[in-house]
């Protein structure tokens, strides 16, 4: 297949291309660094990230099997209160802990994985499950496994070369070599799991290793959804093939998506603007919907970069203009643009 056929594969027709994802995610970041305070750290201390935390725990125990729904792992991780099956239940608990030391320590290091930390989320992931059902190898959690495994039609590491390889994988992650951050993630959590070396748990802590690359490179955690699953374990094979492409903006759209359905929503008050995504979060009105008032000229908003921004105050304002008979909403001022910025992009604004 020729680099344009693989290019438009990726694409896919009326979708948007890995680097028009990556541009967006970029901009979302960077509204929640310079006008929304940035990301939180400690789970028990905010609210937003508890809610990603939560949404995390609950898709990546359920992409291995894991039956507990939503609110019942709310109702164990918050209020201690157990409504599934013993090992399931260990499962979110030990999971939970785990995220939650990840996002806690991982700006504590030095944009790399240490060898250490593989085995220290390895070891907080799997001692509770483990305590109920102990693999038939008699492995510890946190030690690398001393016997072969089958993973799909992979190729993983033998046990013999897993000391070596995971601190060659370690090194790696410190050394971004041009790529996209993003992309250089996606290519280290399908390494990991090429190496898989643990006997078990090497999904979860893979996506926790993922979260922990993500937080260090100061974007938020990535929740793969379990609907997603299919779509995420075909980009993982893709990227096996040498092609992290589809696996970088499956990744990226799960980072978009803690942004625009709990970090900017949340952090932002009512005057504040922010992307249409993060309004339709916590609104009556897709996202979709909302930039056909815009480009209308119904709703007020102001472009940045690729984003459009508006605002609740804003959005309320459109809600109390319409007429209630049902006529034609009043139209907004024609926006004008600005003078090209630098570069010869241009940004426009509504003429207030």
């Amino acid at each position: 297949m020729s680099s344009r056929s693989r290019k438009k594969a990726d694409q896919g027709p009326g979708r948007p291309s890995l680097d028009e994802v990556l541009a967006r995610v970029d901009e979302e970041v960077r509204l929640l660094f310079e006008h929304l305070g940035g990301l939180p750290r400690a789970v028990e201390a905010d609210q937003i990230l508890k809610a990603i935390w939560i949404d995390d725990v609950h898709n990546s125990t359920a992409i291995e099997g894991n039956t507990m729904t939503r609110a019942q792992v709310e109702k164990l991780v918050e209020q201690r209160q157990a409504s599934a099956s013993l090992l399931e239940s260990m499962e979110v608990e030990a999971y939970a802990r785990a995220a939650d030391w990840v996002y806690r320590h991982a700006s504590e290091y030095e944009n790399h994985v240490p060898v250490g930390v593989v085995s220290e989320i390895h070891e907080i992931a799997m001692t509770l499950p483990w305590a109920i059902e102990a693999p038939v190898t008699q492995d510890r959690p946190g030690d690398w496994r001393s016997s072969g495994v089958r993973v799909r039609d992979v190729r993983v590491s033998v046990p013999a070369v897993i000391a070596s390889d995971l601190p060659s994988w370690s090194e790696s992650t410190r050394r971004p070599s041009g790529a996209h951050p993003l992309v250089h993630v996606a290519e280290h959590h399908a390494w990991f799991e090429r190496i898989h070396p643990f006997v078990d748990g090497n999904g979860r802590v893979g996506r926790l290793l993922l979260n922990f690359m993500l937080v260090q490179r100061g974007y938020p955690p990535a929740v793969i959804l379990a609907s997603r699953r299919r779509h995420y374990l075909e980009a993982l094979k893709t990227a096996d093939g040498g092609n992290p492409k589809p696996l970088a903006k499956v990744i990226a759209r799960a980072v978009s998506g803690a942004l625009s359905r709990f970090l900017i929503p949340g952090l932002a008050g009512e005057a504040k603007l922010v992307p249409l995504a993060a309004l339709a979060a916590k609104g009556p009105y897709s996202a979709a919907y909302l930039r056909q008032l815009v480009l209308a000229n119904r709703l007020k908003a102001i472009r940045d970069g690729n984003l459009w921004l508006s605002s609740r105050a804003w959005i309320r304002e459109y809600v109390e203009g319409r007429d209630p008979r049902g006529g034609p909403i009043p139209k907004l001022p024609k926006r004008r643009r600005t003078a090209p910025k630098k570069g010869g992009e241009r940004q426009e604004k509504l003429a207030l």
